[in-house]
């Protein structure tokens, strides 16, 4: 009975303790913004002009500083015959919400600052209970084919009114086309939300064509302006894309064209036969599409070459299908060069390079690719990619976070929408993976095609970013989807220390080529979680420094740790382990005085997660024939501090209290012996005497 009383204490102490730990870390978003509505708005000095005096000397003329005029999405129709004053900015606004206190001098400010922007927009949020901000909208960086997609722009967005004067006669003529909203006979009453909202879309397209924002950049900077703050609160019955949805449709073909299809491959003839098939019975032959296939083998054992030319031989010629090359020539894995091969083999006006364990499900996959690849601003063109079991999302666009490309949305069910449609649909994004990746053969040359100092990883993000800062816009294809059978030709990157020790290497190389992208994504929010492996879209919920955070003290267990159990219900995520320094600074970070950083999370599938109190473990490990293995039982555990992690709720939403599963350690430099060491967790249950430990493949290089 007192046994029973006394787990029920702690029982009750542990719920009380996560409960007021949880309501700290979830209204940091609320909390956060309500905070920043209370700052002051920088001011920005109004540029100078000079002038010429009577005595021919060159004075300072200081420009107007402009006003804003805030006009309703309700009364855009007015616009008939506005006047081009420089010295005013108009503000547009959804009837439905409101904007923030700072909002107006915050977009003064910017128009202030950024002579080279006429139009722009800004992020969102919605007004929960009680006046708690909720569900913010931190929206990319002006994304033409997104905005095509969807009028993604939302609440309210503002332009000069020069700007506006010269587009105003194109909106006129654009709205009276779609009913006549613009007549000023029409109340606002009579216009309606629905007609409202349209014409606001009409205008902020008439503004975008007039600033050329549906051409390829000039370089990296962007023809539209976005301001990265919350700056309208949206009523919560108000859907945020405004009467426009992500469309299914049909896409045309500027013109009939001839692609070239080329996929390496080896050793995986059964997977390759299954690529094929799916290929011709997918493109259908009055779509306008001519295409040949080169497959590239870098070194097949014999009966396998044999059995490729058999399955090569039996492919029918239909369906726009011309020829099948096979090219062979035995030489070490280079991803790089086998693209880069097949593309001076094959003479296809585009090129498609496709994994071999790619599955064509849907007629038509191939012309909607070609829709988005033959216009003139897009570079890269990708495609959702979904495992083969099910709808988990294998890919749906790269996403450049603190520590490098990842592929957002990852082991996610793609049977919902996620953040603001972000698999749904056709939106730019900084990347696409390679393994379905099409281009014009112009714009692969433009970039002289795929790196080969890059052979295993990083070679298709390499190239995307260089067509990124050639003024591309790259495009994911998430209106429809292919079947992706990953992980059939190399094994896990981090399971022994060569491999972790090649994939840093290339890694390294990718930011040195492109400093200026180092934790930068035009098209991924930087107020969005830069988790690398739990791949749920949400704004960032922890906004203590690194920084900050203080060193996490060392105990050292010569023996182990003692009572403990090895469990696999101890699920460990690790999501970088590296030099403090090289998080903060990138690559380019040749220091490492800050010490070292490890960041993840961890759960106990099964229990209540309220109970456990974990602890990170590393163990020095060494290479052998089967990876690495413990050089001896010393285990060093250091304490963590508790992540607020919503993301795993929402992936794990029958399991109890694992909204605090995440974790982050920061360790001082020259506390632990040189070596590499894998990386661990302790979980122990407060309210019984029971100690989980088990361990992940990620490896901590700790250097002298």
């Amino acid at each position: 009975m007192v046994k029973g009383l006394v787990k029920g204490s702690l029982t009750r102490r542990s719920i009380r303790k996560y409960n007021k730990l949880l309501n700290t870390k979830s209204s940091a978003y609320d909390k956060w913004q309500k905070k920043i509505e209370k700052q002051p708005v920088p001011v920005v000095e109004a540029p100078v002009s000079y002038e010429t005096n009577e005595n021919g000397e060159l004075v300072p003329n200081k420009l107007p500083e402009p006003t804003v005029k805030v006009i309703p999405y309700a009364k855009v129709w007015e616009l008939n015959g506005i006047k081009g004053d420089e010295d005013v900015v108009y503000l547009f606004v959804s009837p439905k919400g409101k904007l923030t206190k700072r909002a107006t001098e915050v977009i003064r400010q910017y128009f202030i600052a950024h002579p080279e922007h006429n139009v722009v927009y800004g992020d969102e949020d919605e007004t929960g209970k009680g006046g708690k901000y909720i569900h913010p909208y931190f929206k990319p960086d002006w994304s033409p084919d997104s905005y095509l997609n969807a009028f993604y722009i939302g609440s309210f967005f503002a332009c000069r009114s020069r700007t506006l004067h010269e587009a105003s006669g194109e909106y006129d003529s654009a709205v009276r086309m779609l009913g006549g909203t613009s007549n000023k006979k029409n109340s606002p009453e009579q216009v309606g939300l629905e007609a409202s909202l349209l014409s606001a879309d009409v205008l902020f397209c008439m503004l975008a064509i007039h600033e050329h924002a549906f051409a390829k950049r000039t370089g990296m900077e962007f023809p539209i302006g976005h301001i990265k703050e919350v700056l309208f609160h949206r009523s919560p019955e108000q859907d945020v894309f405004y009467g426009r949805n992500f469309h299914n449709s049909r896409h045309m073909l500027i013109k009939p064209t001839t692609v070239s299809i080329i996929i390496p491959s080896k050793d995986h003839p059964e997977v390759l036969k299954r690529c094929l098939e799916s290929i011709v019975e997918t493109t259908g032959d009055n779509s306008g599409i001519t295409y040949d296939i080169a497959v590239v083998d870098n070194g097949s054992e014999a009966k396998n070459r044999v059995r490729y030319g058999v399955f090569i031989g039996k492919i029918p010629k239909k369906n726009g299908l011309t020829k099948i090359n096979y090219i062979y020539k035995l030489e070490e894995f280079n991803f790089s060069a086998m693209c880069n091969k097949g593309a001076k083999n094959t003479r296809g006006e585009y090129l498609l390079f496709l994994n071999d364990d790619i599955e064509c499900i849907k007629e038509g996959w191939l012309r909607e690719l070609l829709s988005q690849a033959q216009l003139k601003h897009v570079g890269a063109v990708g495609a959702k990619l979904l495992y083969p079991d099910g709808d988990l999302i294998q890919h749906a666009g790269i996403a450049n976070v603190m520590r490098g490309p990842v592929h957002k949305l990852q082991k996610m069910h793609d049977n919902k929408s996620h953040y603001f449609g972000y698999n749904r649909g056709i939106h730019n994004t900084i990347g696409v993976t390679g393994a379905c990746l099409l281009i014009s053969r112009q714009k692969y040359n433009d970039i002289g095609g795929f790196p080969e100092e890059l052979k295993v990883a990083f070679n298709d993000v390499d190239f995307c970013y260089s067509l990124h800062e050639k003024g591309y816009y790259n495009v994911c294809c998430n209106h429809f989807y292919l079947k992706h059978y990953e992980s059939l030709s190399r094994g896990i990157d981090t399971m022994d220390p060569k491999k972790m020790e090649r994939l840093s290497s290339e890694g390294e190389i990718l930011m040195r080529k492109h400093p200026n992208l180092y934790n930068v994504d035009p098209f991924y929010s930087p107020h969005l979680n830069e988790d690398e492996t739990i791949t749920a879209i949400i704004p960032r919920v922890d906004y203590t420094p690194v920084e900050d955070l203080p060193y996490a003290p060392v105990s050292i267990h010569d023996k182990g740790i003692r009572n403990a159990r090895e469990d696999q219900c101890l699920r460990i995520g690790c999501e970088y382990n590296g030099t403090l320094d090289n998080w903060l600074y990138g690559s380019s970070a040749e220091r490492n005085d800050s010490g070292y950083y490890l960041k993840g999370y961890a759960f106990v599938i099964g229990s209540d997660n309220a109970f456990f109190e974990r602890r990170l473990l590393l163990r020095l490990v060494e290479r052998n024939e089967d990876g690495a293995g413990p050089v001896s039982p010393k285990v060093y555990s250091f304490p963590i501090y508790v992540g607020y992690r919503p993301d795993i709720r929402i992936r794990l939403q029958d399991q109890v209290n694992v909204d605090l599963t995440g974790y982050k350690v920061k360790i001082k430099k020259g506390l632990l012996p040189p070596g590499y060491y894998q990386v661990g967790m302790m979980a122990s249950d407060k309210t019984s005497r029971l100690k989980l430990v088990n361990w992940v493949p990620n490896i901590l290089n700790v250097k002298r």
